[in-house]
């Protein structure tokens, strides 16, 4: 069975990239297509390059230019760049005439491609704009509060009036997208329920989340350590929807309470955004026992959790965050807000906390309550561990992946 992926961005691999750092969920679903199954395994990315095959995996970089009037018109929209990858996408699936065309993300054009053929396609879903756009900004937070904190700062302005201008246009790529794709990969209770409210009658395949190999193959996990100093950690702060206002809004709340804590936060946060975090909240996120760290290694990663006595997830939406996943493999008791498929992942009371979306207040008590509660905490860490190696299970995602191709196939 030959398979196409349509992927916006190049597949690690392709470029000899090893290190997990930027190595996503596609990736590690890539390994346990290798590993564990017969499939011929095309994957078409956005890129430069040559056609490669390595591993027996054909790599196949689509190349689009623009002249002058494009370049100008694709800065305030999707449409040009759709068009054209869309066009390339044909003469791939023209070349290499796969059995079943797999698009990740509906967010990207790549799943317009269903509209000019009829090889079967099914979208993995990742997120959705739809919903990530009605929580796009926290609660009080606008355009205006962006150009307040860039203090007038016009580029800067001008670059987020047209990123907006465009993301209107990925949202009405998006609608089109859902309209014409009738098969979608989803694992959640909540990328189920959207996907049938954007398209009633779909047909829809479980298939659960990849982890990277490392989290997946490492001996270290979580235990419970005698520690006065609460060590609490994050994982993604790129966008205003991940919470970065909440972390800021409980870290102060911590503080004042006098709590010995100190919050690790990994990922990369765009200057902007902490300006205008630190501008609404009057904070400054340093000063209130707050890191942030950059990207890490898989393995500083691994190590930063297994010597955390918590993780705390405060986005407004999301769908099946790695870094939730990532967290209960290794066994680390999670608080989180109840947003989006989050309540698959952790199970309330169960696996761990969750809290509506914007409480820090009771997110703060949360913290302080169980953070010294052995009892508690090793009970979280021993079913979420549980929970999570059954759901990511490397052979068992295989078999889920393989009985979505053949139902597309033979339908």
């Amino acid at each position: 069975m030959r398979i196409l992926w349509f992927n916006l961005n190049a597949p690690s691999r392709y470029n000899s990239c090893t290190s997990g750092v930027l190595g996503g969920w596609q990736d590690s679903l890539q390994s346990i297509v290798m590993k564990y199954t017969q499939i011929e395994l095309v994957i078409a990315f956005k890129g430069k390059g040559e056609v490669k095959n390595i591993d027996g995996v054909t790599y196949v970089p689509i190349d689009i230019n623009f002249n002058s009037g494009e370049k100008l018109k694709n800065f305030f929209t999707w449409d040009v760049e759709a068009e054209k990858l869309v066009a390339e996408a044909k003469k791939v699936v023209k070349q290499y005439k796969p059995d079943v065309i797999q698009v990740f993300g509906t967010e990207w054009p790549f799943g317009l491609i269903a509209r000019e053929t009829n090889i079967p396609v099914v979208v993995h879903i990742q997120g959705a704009l739809i919903p990530i756009y009605n929580a796009q900004y926290p609660p009080k937070y606008n355009g205006a509060t962006y150009v307040a904190a860039m203090k007038g700062n016009l580029l800067r302005y001008v670059l987020h009036w047209s990123q907006c201008m465009k993301n209107e246009t990925r949202e009405q790529m998006e609608k089109r997208t859902w309209e014409c794709v009738s098969n979608y990969m989803g694992r959640t209770d909540w990328d189920y329920a959207i996907s049938n409210v954007f398209h009633p009658g779909r047909r829809y395949f479980h298939v659960d989340e990849a982890l990277r190999e490392a989290f997946i193959e490492t001996d270290k996990k979580w235990s419970y350590q005698i520690d006065k100093k609460i060590k609490i950690v994050t994982v993604g702060c790129s966008t205003l929807y991940k919470g970065i206002d909440v972390i800021l809004k409980i870290a102060s709340i911590l503080k004042k309470l006098n709590v010995d804590f100190e919050w690790n936060v990994v990922g990369k946060m765009p200057n902007e955004f902490r300006m205008m975090v630190e501008y609404k909240e009057k904070k400054k996120i340093k000063a209130n026992n707050v890191n942030l760290l950059g990207i890490l290694y898989p393995d500083k990663m691994i190590d930063l959790l297994c010597n955390s006595t918590i993780y705390v997830h405060t986005a407004y939406i999301e769908n099946s965050p790695n870094s939730i996943c990532e967290a209960q493999i290794l066994g680390v008791p999670v608080i989180s807000t109840n947003v989006g498929g989050i309540s698959t992942l952790v199970r309330d009371k169960i696996d761990g906390l969750l809290f509506p979306a914007n409480d820090p207040y009771q997110m703060a008590n949360a913290i302080v309550s169980i953070a010294y509660d052995k009892e508690k905490l090793m009970m979280f860490s021993e079913n979420s561990r549980t929970h999570a190696m059954e759901r990511h299970n490397p052979e068992k995602i295989a078999i889920e992946l393989i009985n979505c191709y053949k139902k597309l196939v033979n339908k």
